[in-house]
């Protein structure tokens, strides 16, 4: 039987690589991912709401703050820095699900999920690194 992280990493490939491809076909890159990176901390707050633990959706919030400050002001900046700003969160947060239960534990959160989300930040960080020239030249 596979553990909690290699489900979790398996469930995230199976979702990000098609979720990549939509929002690149329909050229969504520049709003999306900061609007996805805006709502990462929602998720780890909502297992906060299933432990019904006020503590803990209060340190999930004040974590995830710069998560959802930076979303916010890269989604309506229109410049290359922005995609840069926005994939070294994404990169940053993969690191936040890697050491979540080093920080705090969240006893709502399932066992397979920091590995899910962790696949998913790394896959869209690597994605808009990789993706900053071709991204950049449509704002030019």
């Amino acid at each position: 039987m596979p553990s909690a992280d290699v489900i979790g990493v398996m469930i995230g490939i199976l979702f990000i690589i098609p979720t990549v491809y939509f929002i690149r076909t329909k050229d969504w890159d520049k709003m999306a991912w900061p609007f996805f990176l805006f709502t990462l901390p929602v998720y780890y707050m909502l297992f906060g709401v299933l432990a019904m633990d006020g503590r803990v959706i209060l340190s999930e919030f004040l974590y995830g703050l710069p998560y959802i400050l930076t979303g916010l002001l890269a989604w309506g900046m229109r410049s290359k820095a922005a995609i840069l700003i926005v994939a070294i969160a994404w990169l940053s947060h993969g690191f936040y699900d890697f050491y979540h239960d080093i920080l705090f534990i969240n006893p709502g959160v399932f066992s397979w999920y920091p590995a899910f989300c962790a696949i998913i930040d790394v896959t869209v960080a690597g994605y808009l690194l990789l993706s900053y020239r071709k991204l950049t030249m449509r704002l030019a």
